[in-house]
C-alpha cells in the first residue's frame, strides 16, 4: 500500500505517465563505494540517503524515485527478473502484492538478512511481515503506518462540527457537513490503491478486531469474505456514498486531487493512511495542521479498532552488485537515527526503537491504539496471494460505478483467496 521512491541505475526507468527523478550525478567513485537504490516517496528516501552519505564519506547512493505504486511494482519486478534491479529497494511488508516480502522471497529475489544484528531483535509480529516463506528475515521494517480519519483542523473548527466517535455519528456528521456545503470526507478512487482504505478502516472494528484469527479461518476453509462482517463493511461503504459522505464522482478523482481537497479545506477529512498528510500539506495554506482519530464502524466508541501495520520496508537484491554496502544501509535504516529520520519525513511512526522520535497529533493516536490493544494489521498482509488485493481494488471501483454489487465483489475476493491457499 502506499507510495514509493528510489531506484538505482544511471538512468531513470522510463514508464509512460510516471514521474521519475534521479540523483547522484557526475563521475561515480569506485564501484565499491556506489550503492544503487529504488523507492517511491522521494522526500523520506532522499533524506535517508543524504544522512547515510554524510555518515559515510566517499559513498555515493544512485537513486531513482517513482511516484506511482503500480508502476513501481511492475518496474521493479521486471528489473529483478532481468537481473538489472538496484542493490536496495523499498518493498511492502507481508504478502498481498507482487512487491511484498513474502512474494519476492518465495521467488528467491531477496538477500537473507537474518544474520544482521538488528534482525535478532525483531519482535514476532515484525518478523512475520519481514520474513520470506522459509522464515528468513529479508527486510528491515522502517515505519509503522495507520489508516484513520485524517482531519484538517482549521476546516473542522470553522465548520463547528465534532469528530465522530460512533457509526451513527459518522452519518450525522456527513449530513451536517453537506448542509454547510463542504465535503465531509475526500475520496479519490481513480487511484486504485485508495479504494481499499475505507474498507480496511471499517473491517478493523467489524472483523479483525473482534476476531484476530479470521484470516487463518479463511485459510482453513472455515470462513469467507461473503459470509462474514466484510459484507456489513462494504454495505456501510455504500451507505457513506449514498449519505453524501464523499465528494462527487470519486471514481474520477485521483489521490493528488483528493489530498488537495483535504489540504485546501474543501473537505473536512479523509479516511486515509496517516502519511498522506505529507501530500495534503503541499496544497494547504500556511499554518494548516492535521490530526487523526480512529474511524468508527459500530454504535460504541469502545468497539473501534485502528488498522496499524508496518508501512515501509526495505530489502536487498539477492544479486546485489554491492552487498556489503547494501547491508550497511540496512543497518542505518534500523538505527534509532535512521528510524526517527524516516518516520518524521514520511509522517509515520518508527517501526523499531527510536527514543528521539517525538509523536504528534497524527502519531500519538497510533501509539495509543497499539498500547491499548485496539489495533489490527492491514488485512492484505495475511492474504495468500496478490490476486485478492487486485480483485478488491478493481471491484470497488466497479461497485461505485454500479456495475457490481457487494455479494459479487466478495465472491470475487473469495475465489481469488482460494486460489492461493
Amino acid at each position: 500500500m502506499k507510495s514509493v521512491k528510489t531506484l538505482a541505475s544511471a538512468c531513470c526507468l522510463a514508464v509512460a505517465a510516471t514521474a521519475c527523478s534521479t540523483s547522484g550525478g557526475g563521475a561515480p567513485p569506485s564501484s565499491g563505494q556506489v550503492l544503487t537504490l529504488a523507492a517511491a516517496g522521494q522526500g523520506p528516501a532522499e533524506a535517508a540517503v543524504k544522512a547515510f552519505e554524510k555518515a559515510n564519506p566517499g559513498v555515493t547512493v544512485k537513486t531513482t524515485f517513482t511516484e506511482d505504486d503500480a508502476s513501481y511494482q511492475q518496474q521493479l519486478r521486471t528489473q529483478l527478473a532481468s537481473g538489472t534491479a538496484p542493490d536496495v529497494f523499498r518493498m511492502w511488508p507481508g504478502g498481498g502484492n507482487t512487491m511484498a516480502v513474502r512474494d519476492l522471497g518465495a521467488d528467491g529475489m531477496l538477500m537473507d538478512l537474518s544474520g544482521e544484528s538488528w534482525a535478532g531483535g525483531l519482535s514476532a509480529d515484525l518478523k512475520a511481515v519481514t520474513s520470506d516463506p522459509a522464515g528468513k528475515v529479508t527486510a528491515v521494517p522502517v515505519t509503522i503506518g495507520a489508516i484513520g480519519a485524517i482531519w484538517n483542523d482549521q476546516a473542522l473548527a470553522k465548520s463547528g462540527l465534532s469528530k465522530p466517535a460512533t457509526w451513527p455519528e459518522v452519518l450525522a456528521f456527513c449530513k451536517a457537513a453537506k448542509g454547510k456545503d463542504v465535503v465531509p470526507f475526500a475520496l479519490g478512487l481513480k487511484s486504485a490503491w485508495v479504494t481499499q482504505l475505507v474498507p480496511y478502516a471499517l473491517t478493523a472494528s467489524l472483523v479483525y478486531g473482534p476476531n484476530p484469527g479470521f484470516t487463518q479461518q479463511q485459510k482453513d476453509g472455515k470462513a469467507t469474505f461473503a459470509n462474514s462482517e466484510w459484507k456489513q463493511a462494504m454495505n456501510k461503504y455504500l451507505e457513506m456514498r449514498d449519505a453524501g459522505c464523499f465528494n462527487d464522482s470519486p471514481n474520477g478523482v485521483g489521490y493528488d486531487e483528493q489530498m488537495q481537497l483535504l489540504g485546501q479545506g474543501k473537505a473536512l477529512g479523509a479516511v486515509h493512511v496517516v502519511s498522506a498528510v505529507q501530500s495534503a500539506l503541499n496544497s494547504a495554506p500556511q499554518g494548516t495542521t492535521f490530526s487523526m482519530s480512529p474511524f468508527p464502524a459500530t454504535d460504541s466508541a469502545d468497539g473501534t479498532y485502528l488498522p496499524v501495520s508496518v508501512g515501509i520496508v526495505y530489502g536487498v537484491n539477492a544479486k546485489a552488485k554491492n552487498p556489503a554496502l547494501a547491508k550497511k544501509f540496512m543497518e542505518f535504516l534500523a538505527s534509532p537515527e535512521g528510524q526517527a529520520l524516516y518516520a518524521t519525513e514520511s509522517g509515520s511512526s518508527p517501526a523499531l526503537s527510536s527514543p528521539s522520535f517525538k509523536a504528534d497529533a497524527l502519531q500519538q493516536p497510533v501509539l495509543d491504539a497499539v498500547k491499548a490493544g485496539k489495533s489490527t494489521l492491514y488485512p492484505d498482509q495475511g492474504w495468500p496471494n496478490p490476486k485478492v488485493q487486485q480483485e478488491h481494488l478493481t471491484s470497488i471501483q466497479e461497485l461505485f460505478n454500479g456495475t457490481v454489487d457487494v455479494p459479487t465483489l466478495l465472491g470475487r475476493m473469495d475465489k481469488a483467496f482460494g486460489e492461493g491457499k
